[in-house]
């Protein structure tokens, strides 16, 4: 039924949880996963300036934080990729840059999946809502059905 998802990924522990509902799914023959972890536009922003918002210049050279950062996201990429991998999914990888909301409701589209399967809250992880801002965007304006995992 649900043969190739979406997996929007910002490697927090909701998102993690999320992966867990993955390989329930693999037993109910689901054979691939679309994996997409957005980088956030008003991230690139804030890093590129090397903190000093939209107040300061853009660096020309990389930062020893923004190096950092890039090898984590690229580990945290590699490292879930293995283990969806390992459960005997194929694993198709997008890494769009824009706003998360919008950028995995397109992923989706363009993808042809038939399932998104969202974590209910990301790094922000806002205890006092229902559902993250972003989960929240995907859930009203995607033309799939979406599975949004507790925390």
């Amino acid at each position: 039924m649900f043969q190739r998802i979406l997996f929007p990924t910002d490697f927090s522990e909701p998102s993690m949880k999320a992966m867990e509902s993955i390989r329930d799914l693999k037993a109910a023959g689901t054979l691939e996963v679309v994996m997409v972890h957005v980088i956030d536009q008003k991230d690139i922003t804030m890093i590129a300036s090397g903190g000093a918002g939209f107040l300061g210049s853009v660096p020309d050279v990389e930062t020893e934080v923004q190096r950092r950062l890039r090898e984590e996201i690229q580990n945290s990429i590699i490292d879930t990729r293995r283990q969806l991998e390992r459960e005997g999914l194929r694993v198709h990888l997008r890494t769009p840059i824009g706003d998360p909301g919008k950028e995995i409701v397109k992923a989706a589209d363009e993808e042809n999946v038939s399932l998104i399967v969202i974590g209910s809250h990301g790094r922000s992880n806002l205890r006092d809502r229902l559902l993250g801002t972003v989960s929240e965007y995907v859930v009203k304006n995607a033309h799939q059905p979406v599975m949004v995992v507790k925390r």
